[in-house]
């Protein structure tokens, strides 16, 4: 009996100090001129940075995200539409390595925007098709647990999508984008992060010079709010002085 009670004293002993002991730290980046190498959870909403656009596009084309199976994420960009009637998009990333220290993950999309040629006569609507693959990764130094570094690489291609198999040709076009985010984290749940990159001049096709400029964000994480990891920041090109603002958010995120 007296082995009995000692056990039952231990056992409800141990579980009041399981609910005591933290949660699990969490893996959150908020990347400037790359994009997570980690996906969505499941049913999660989020307001992104398109897999496939750059920095100078961050805000205008961000996309509409979220994580249909735990290491799978899909999104749309709602402007493609309202800009563009009858274009599509579409973009999705998979989670494929998950590790302590390191993950990474590959993004693909797509947009298609219609045009209108009239030539001898004769009307067409070819699309400006936009496909790309972004290539990321975070890494986290075990001697520095609040240091995340986040390279990536996103190839850009597109075509016109006409009868004419010389406009085809002759359209095709590829550009190749590189960066890296260094992400430290400040307080329990808050970031910064600071970027450099080389990417395109607004981000919408490869038909475009690539700049190197760098950025800063801050990043705060609000679990089960409406906004609930705000990201902050600028970005800045010195070869043409251009400045943009960036912001992205997930939405009741737990």
């Amino acid at each position: 009996m007296r082995f009995l009670s000692f056990l039952l004293a231990f056992t409800f002993t141990s579980l009041a100090f399981a609910e005591d002991l933290p949660p699990p730290a969490r893996v959150i980046v908020n990347p400037v001129v790359g994009s997570s190498a980690r996906t969505l959870p499941q049913w999660q909403f989020g307001f992104q940075r398109t897999a496939g656009a750059n920095i100078n596009s961050h805000l205008l084309a961000n996309a509409l995200t979220v994580g249909v199976l735990p290491r799978l994420e899909f999104g749309v960009v709602p402007i493609y539409y309202i800009g563009v009637p009858g274009s599509s998009n579409f973009s999705a990333k998979v989670h494929f390595y998950k590790g302590e220290d390191f993950d990474a993950a590959v993004s693909v999309s797509e947009a298609r925007f219609l045009t209108r040629v009239e030539y001898q006569g004769k009307i067409e609507t070819p699309a400006l098709v936009l496909q790309s693959t972004h290539l990321s990764v975070n890494y986290r130094p075990p001697r520095f647990s609040d240091l995340t570094i986040s390279p990536f690489t996103t190839t850009v291609c597109a075509h016109v999508d006409s009868a004419n198999a010389m406009i085809f040709v002759g359209s095709l076009k590829c550009e190749v984008e590189r960066g890296v985010d260094l992400q430290w984290q400040i307080k329990d749940r808050e970031w910064i992060t600071f970027a450099v990159g080389n990417v395109r001049d607004t981000g919408l096709s490869p038909y475009e010079e690539l700049h190197s400029g760098l950025g800063a964000a801050w990043s705060k994480f609000r679990p089960k709010e409406l906004i609930s990891r705000p990201s902050v920041g600028v970005y800045y090109t010195p070869e043409t002085s251009n400045t943009l603002y960036l912001l992205s958010t997930t939405f009741y995120e737990i």
